[in-house]
Parts: structure tokens; sequence; C-alpha cells
């Protein structure tokens, strides 16, 4: 019997497409991943009509916060990006990120500018892409009604709500893993080496994306061999070493300049996770700040509905429907690489909710494919967008005065301070990593300086070994020349965070607060610098990246380290 008639003439087109025309006996391939999509229960045409309603809503979730001023890692992301494109992999050695999502930018930026509405525009259109994948991806391997509730769960996620209008490569990551994954289960139950193939250039892809996307790579390929052994499927097994091989070849470019970045810059802010963030971090990327609701529902669901699968588990022609080992397989993958990720993050810290956009497309794809056969599971699908999006919409339209700087006030605060500046005068960023956001308000006109020594380029970070440089540097020898070099009448500004940063007690906490700290009393301490004002704009309610802001006048006199 060959694979295409197991399916049946209802099979989606698509589907029977995709099957290899060679003739497979089913008794080679044990346990194999050989299954029939659910047979249509509405007219394919609604199909388009609800996908792009689903899409309409979730633009309009995200549109509110499209405007929304820029944080510290957007202003590094405009920074790198702003450069020629052959800069962009050096300056990424000192920066920790894979180069695609930038190379993307650079574009953007060039023409469409570097306003917040502009460049966040790019990351709002991936992430309206990212319903249309789930939809394609849960729709080809489970049928339609997954693919709507794959859809309606993108459409309404508060984690691509809230990184949808955010310039940074998070939704792309969400994107690529549902391409990703869907084209790896379909390519082991048809055995096609277009879906192999295709599978190798979205792995590559979130490669050159995120370095998450590595735990993504190994469990992937760690699951797929245990299969092959379990199984005794040889086929399997050569494709899947030959696949990871390809994607090795192609990600070898990348691979001197991922070592470096290892060794130097890795994410010094990130601390060890604890037990219970390995429950509640991916409950957050799932619900966002309820996910605490969210996600208990969807577990509940897969148990109340287990049941109703069962007794539909075969169609009216004795094969099983899609859905068990696809469903199992991409719940084992999304599970696995969290469990990887939290246990890298012993060796190299590099935990935190936004890099869980690794695992959004497995995990999302699961709960449509297990849920949406089943009309209990569909309610339980309706009620989490119902949830998510709800809350959306609340979130919106409660007062906030301050909802535009949301994540951080330097937009405010530097339009207040940039009146009472002048080219050439000293701007002291107490906090390193908040230089390039600050140079993005403020601009080029002035003399930058950092606890580690005035910056020839403010435009973005360098992470190299920075915990080291913080904790060697003399603000007295790295700081103070800067200030004692300017003429009586020049302004300095001070830009300190609101709070302290960092894991309270963390090696990078107590050096980056000790340098604030000690910036702080350097210039409080020297009697010919006058402080003439104050900035703290936007700072109720507090952003989730607050600064201050304090201009000095420099008079005449001597200038001495306390």
């Amino acid at each position: 019997m060959r694979a295409s008639e197991s399916l049946g003439g209802g099979a989606p087109p698509a589907v029977r497409g995709s099957l290899s025309d060679t003739p497979v006996a089913v008794a080679e391939r044990p346990r194999q991943l050989i299954e029939r999509v659910p047979e249509a229960t509405w007219d394919p045409r609604w199909d388009v009509r609800i996908v792009a309603g689903l899409t309409l809503l979730a633009a309009a979730l995200r549109l509110p916060n499209l405007g929304r001023s820029y944080w510290i890692d957007e202003g590094i992301s405009i920074g790198i990006a702003g450069h020629p494109l052959g800069q962009i992999p050096t300056l990424l050695r000192h920066d920790g990120s894979p180069p695609l999502f930038y190379y993307l930018l650079h574009f953007w930026l060039q023409w469409f500018g570097s306003s917040p509405t502009a460049t966040h525009t790019l990351p709002l259109l991936i992430s309206l892409g990212v319903v249309f994948a789930a939809w394609w991806a849960a729709r080809s391997l489970f049928g339609r009604a997954a693919g709507i509730g794959a859809a309606a769960l993108a459409a309404t996620s508060p984690f691509l709500n809230w990184y949808g209008t955010e310039t940074r490569m998070y939704t792309l990551m969400c994107g690529l893993g549902c391409v990703a994954v869907a084209f790896v289960v379909r390519a082991v139950r048809y055995r096609r080496v277009p879906d192999a193939a295709a599978s190798v250039v979205a792995y590559t892809a979130l490669l050159y994306t995120h370095n998450w996307a590595l735990y993504l790579v190994a469990v992937t390929v760690g699951v797929l061999l245990a299969r092959a052994l379990r199984d005794g499927d040889r086929e399997l097994a050569r494709g899947t070493l030959i696949g990871a091989a390809a994607v090795g070849v192609l990600y070898l470019p990348w691979l001197p300049t991922f070592i470096v970045q290892a060794r130097t810059t890795a994410a010094p802010w990130a601390v060890p996770p604890g037990i219970g963030d390995f429950f509640a971090d991916p409950a957050s990327m799932l619900g966002g700040t309820l996910g605490f609701v969210v996600t208990p529902l969807l577990a509940f669901g897969a148990w109340w509905t287990r049941g109703e699968r069962k007794a539909g588990a075969l169609g009216g022609s004795g094969q099983r429907l899609a859905g068990g080992d696809g469903v199992g397989l991409m719940a084992v993958i999304g599970i696995a690489t969290l469990a990887l990720g939290w246990l890298g993050a012993y060796i190299d810290p590099s935990w935190t909710v936004r890099y869980l956009g690794a695992v959004f497309g497995p995990l999302v794809l699961a709960a449509a494919g297990a849920l949406a056969v089943t009309s209990r599971g569909r309610a339980v699908i309706g009620a989490v967008c119902a949830i998510c999006a709800g809350w959306s919409i609340i979130g919106s339209l409660l007062p906030n005065p301050s909802a535009h700087f949301a994540k951080s006030n330097v937009a405010a605060v530097a339009r207040a301070a940039s009146a009472d500046l002048r080219p050439g005068d000293v701007v002291v960023v107490a906090q390193t990593e908040q230089l390039a956001v600050v140079e993005h308000y403020l601009g080029p006109d002035y003399t930058y300086v950092t606890p580690t020594g005035p910056v020839a380029d403010p435009t973005f970070v360098d992470w190299t070994d920075l915990v080291h440089r913080l904790q060697v540097a003399n603000v007295c020898d790295t700081v103070l020349p800067s200030i004692a070099a300017l003429p009586p009448g020049a302004d300095i500004l001070e830009i300190n965070p609101l709070k302290s940063i960092g894991a309270s007690g963390s090696v990078w906490s107590r050096a980056a607060n000790g340098k604030v700290v000690a910036v702080d009393r350097l210039l409080a301490g020297q009697s010919s610098l006058v402080p003439t004002r104050s900035y703290a704009e936007a700072t109720v309610p507090r952003p989730f990246s607050a600064v201050v802001g304090e201009l000095f006048v420099k008079q005449a006199g001597q200038m001495a380290c306390l």
C-alpha cells in the first residue's frame, strides 16, 4: 500500500502532496509516525478567513505598544545594526548574539529609520507571521482544528504581545521554532527529503538568531536518535545524523565567534535558576502574568481530554489519526530543551524568560495538537485565548501616565536633559549597559564616559570581560580625567539607575552597583562641581529599567579624588 493511499481521499491536498510516491510497506517501519490527518469538518475557505481574523486580533492587541520607547537591549540592537554591514559580526564578538536579526534590522533601519515606531514594526510583522506559521504547522500535522487552535494561541500569546513591539529577535525565534519542529515531524512521518532539507534550513536560521537554539538542536537530534534506536529505525538514524551534520556545516562559519562570545561575553547579569524558575518561567512564557492560570489550564485540558482522545484515536479505516506520536515528539522536544537550558545555566548562566522563546513553537504546537482534536480540548483552547486576550485588553485600557515608558524612561530623561546640554559636554553613564540607549536619545555630540572610561563608540556596549573590567576600574582614573579636562562652565550629566541592578549578592550586582556608588561619590565630592538640576521624568509608575539624571556645572577649582 502506498503511503499516499493510506491517508484516504479526505486528506488535505497539501498533506497528500507531501508524501513520498515510493511504495513503502508499513511493516518495514515499526511504530513509525504514519498517520492520517483528521478530515475537514468545514469548508477549507474558512481557514483563510479565520486565520486572517486572528491575525487582525493579534495586531489589535499589539499595536497599542508600537511607539513604546526603547530600553537597554533595544538601544544595543539599534546601535549595532546601524553600523556598516561588514562591521556587525565584529561588533557582535563583544556582545554575545548571533547576527541574523541584526542583518535584517540593518536594512530595516536604512529603509524606515530608527524611531521606535519604525523599528517595532519589524518584530510586529514577524509576530503576525508567527500566527500564520503556527496555523500552517499544526494544520499540516494535526488537521484544520489544530491549525486554528495553534493560530489562536499565537494570536493571543502574551509573550508575542510583549515582544511583538520590541526591537529584538524573540519573535523571530518563535516563528522559526514553529517551522523547524514542524518540518522535523513531517520528515519523520513522511520521510521526504524536502521536509528534512527545510528543517535543516530552519534550525540553522535559529542558530543564527539566538544561542538558545543550540539547546533545541541538541535535544532534537538526541530525541530522534533515541527514537531510531528504540524502533531499530536505521533510516531515521541515518537521516538525523546527516541533518545534524548539515546544520553543523552551515553553522561552522559562526562557530569561532560563538566560542569567543561564550568565553568573554555570555550573560554576566544572569544567575543560575532555582527549581521554581523551571516551572514559573515557562509558565510566564506561555501565559504572561497569568501564566499561573494558563499553564495549569492547558495541563488540565490534556488530562481532561485523554479519554476522548483515546476514543477517537482511530479513524474509520482503523488507521491512527495524526496527533499521538507527533504531539508527544513535540512535547518531549520542548520540555527536554527547557531542562537542558536549565541545567546549562548552572554551567554558563543564560536563563531568562525571553530566551524561552526557543521552545514557544514546540510547546504551542503540542498543546494545539493534543487539545484541538477533541471538543473539550477546543473549549480549553478557547478559554485560554479568551483569558489572554481579555487580560491584554484590560492592560491596554487601564490608565497609566507612563505607559509609553513602561520598559525604560531614558527617552523622557534624555529629552528633558538635552535642553540643558551643549556639544562637548560630558555624559557619565554609571550603569554601563545603558550606554547605547542613552546615546540613541541624546545623540553623538557629547563625550560619553562609563565606569571603565571614555567610550569611542557609544552606540554599542562592550560586554567583553565586563565584570572583571568593572571590578578593577578605579573611577579616579577612568572618569575623573574626562571631567577635569572640561573648561569652567561646562556641564556634566550623570545617568544613574533608579534602583539597584542585578540579582542581589551576585558578582555582577556587586561590580555594577559598586561602580554606580563610586561614581556618585566621586562627583558629589568635587567642590568645583555644582549640581544644578535633577531629572526623574516618567518614573511613576516605575518603568522596568528606570533611570534618573543629575546635571552638574563645572566651576574653576581643583579636582581631586577623595
